[in-house]
């Protein structure tokens, strides 16, 4: 007991030493994502969360580099017409192009909503938008579920998280803190499950 007594401030220290170099390995990993598409995929995913994705995702389609566009987790409330507006969209490009998963309620629930999507449209290639400090996240849980699929991230930069500055704002230093917990959670989560499945449990 006093090994313990005298050592648990050393591996409390040790736990955020790991924790603040994984955090920034993240933030790196985060402004180096790619925020333009170089080649043509089968579909574009958005999910949503912020104007700023639903407009790069639009601009994805237009320049055909998606033949078709999810946008995942729309309020139930909101109405195909009023997204329609909200977003300064034509009803054609909306009636040809595009659906609406409305029951997701988080990353996991995009992630199940675009994997039956993707099941139901044959599609293996897919550009995924979302902000760039919520895509590492995201492609873990996509990836949980659709595994063989190539996911190809285009990463929003938003004015609500800095990354140049990012030290200099408490603020997004929380944003980008409770983001990589999450992240961590999500990448335990899928590792466990992963070797679950294959009967690695050592």
């Amino acid at each position: 007991m006093r090994f313990l007594d005298r050592s648990w401030p050393f591996l409390v220290l040790a736990f955020f030493v790991m924790w603040l170099g994984g955090y920034l390995y993240y933030i790196k990993g985060v402004k180096d994502l790619p925020v333009q598409a170089e080649q043509k995929a089968q579909a574009i995913v958005v999910l949503t969360g912020t104007p700023a994705r639903l407009t790069r995702g639009f601009d994805l389609l237009k320049k055909q580099h998606g033949k078709r566009l999810l946008i995942s987790g729309v309020n139930a409330g909101v109405s195909n017409t009023t997204l329609r507006l909200a977003i300064g969209e034509s009803d054609e490009i909306m009636q040809c192009c595009v659906d609406i998963g409305r029951k997701a309620l988080d990353t996991v629930g995009n992630a199940n909503e675009v994997v039956l999507w993707a099941i139901e449209n044959e599609f293996d290639d897919i550009y995924v938008v979302t902000s760039g400090y919520h895509m590492p996240r995201s492609l873990v849980e996509l990836r949980r579920v659709m595994p063989n699929t190539l996911l190809r991230p285009i990463a929003v930069q938003e004015g609500l998280v800095d990354l140049e500055n990012w030290w200099k704002n408490p603020k997004t230093m929380y944003i980008l803190a409770a983001e990589f917990n999450k992240y961590l959670f999500s990448l335990i989560r899928a590792r466990t499950e992963a070797a679950v499945m294959s009967g690695d449990t050592t």
